[in-house]
C-alpha cells in the first residue's frame, strides 16, 4: 500500500513539474515573441541616421497607419528599450492586451488615455505601457526613481505624423496610486507641476512658463494599485527635414 502511495505521489510530482515547465516555456516564448515584434517594427518603420541624432530619425507613419490607423505617434527615449509606436484606441482597454496587429497580446501596446486628444496638444497627455519582465514596453520607467538613470535619461522624444518631433524634458519621477489626481487633463499648470514635484522621489527644475505636459505611467507590480510615473514638459517642437 505504501509503495502504491509513493508511486502515485511520484506521478503527481512529475505532472506538476511538467506543467510548471510548460507554463515557463509559454512565458519565455511569449516574451521572445514580444521582443521580436518590437524589433521588427523598428526595422520596418524607423530610419536611423549615422549621426545618432534623435531629431534626424525618420518614422514611416504612412506604413504604420496602413497597418493600424490608430497609430498617432512614436515614443523614443535614447539608451532605453522604449522605442515604440503610440496608439489611441476607442477606450483604455482597446490596446491593454491587444497588439498593433489587433491580435491578442499580453504586452498590449503603448497608448494614450481615452480622455486625451491624439495630437498631443492637451495640457497633459497621459501615456500608458505595461511593465514587462523581459524589459519591454515601459519596464524602464521603474529605473527613473534612481538618481543615475534619471540624470542620464532626461529627454523624451515623440515623433508625430506631420513629420515633426515633440521634445520633452523630464522634471520628476514618482510612485503614485492609480487613483491619483495627477491622472487628468484640464489642469492648472503651476498647481499640477507643484503637486508632481511634491510626490516625486527625484526631481529637476522646471520652467514656470506653461507648456504641454506628459505623464508616462506603468504598473509597480502586477497586483498593486501603485504606478511608476515619469513627468515631462514640452521644450520644443522640431520640424524634421522630411516635413
Amino acid at each position: 500500500m505504501k509503495e502504491m502511495i509513493r508511486k502515485i505521489l511520484l506521478v503527481i510530482c512529475v505532472c506538476v513539474f511538467a506543467y510548471s515547465a510548460y507554463q515557463l516555456f509559454l512565458i519565455y516564448q511569449n516574451y521572445q515573441t514580444i521582443e521580436t515584434e518590437s524589433k521588427v517594427l523598428i526595422k520596418e518603420y524607423v530610419e536611423e541616421t549615422n549621426d545618432n541624432n534623435p531629431l534626424n530619425r525618420v518614422i514611416d507613419f504612412q506604413g504604420l497607419k496602413e497597418e493600424n490607423k490608430d497609430v498617432i505617434g512614436w515614443l523614443y527615449i535614447p539608451d532605453t528599450n522604449i522605442d515604440e509606436p503610440i496608439l489611441k484606441g476607442e477606450n483604455n482597454n482597446t490596446y491593454l492586451r491587444t497588439g498593433i496587429d489587433k491580435k491578442k497580446n499580453t504586452a498590449g501596446q503603448i497608448f494614450i488615455d481615452e480622455i486625451n486628444n491624439k495630437d498631443f496638444k492637451d495640457d497633459n497627455t497621459i501615456i500608458y505601457g505595461h511593465n514587462m519582465r523581459n524589459g519591454s514596453r515601459f519596464h524602464n520607467l521603474r529605473y527613473y526613481v534612481k538618481n543615475d538613470f534619471y540624470n542620464e535619461h532626461q529627454t523624451v522624444y515623440i515623433y508625430l505624423p506631420d513629420n515633426s518631433v515633440n521634445v520633452y524634458q523630464v522634471y520628476g519621477a514618482a510612485i503614485i496610486d492609480v487613483s491619483s489626481d495627477l491622472y487628468q487633463k484640464g489642469i492648472d499648470y503651476k498647481s499640477y507641476v507643484n503637486n508632481a514635484l511634491k510626490v516625486s522621489k527625484i526631481k529637476s527644475d522646471v520652467s514656470e512658463e506653461e507648456s504641454p505636459l506628459i505623464l508616462l505611467s506603468t504598473c509597480y507590480t502586477s497586483n498593486s494599485d501603485s504606478r511608476y510615473v515619469v513627468f515631462g514638459r514640452l521644450e520644443k517642437n522640431v520640424k524634421t527635414n522630411e516635413g
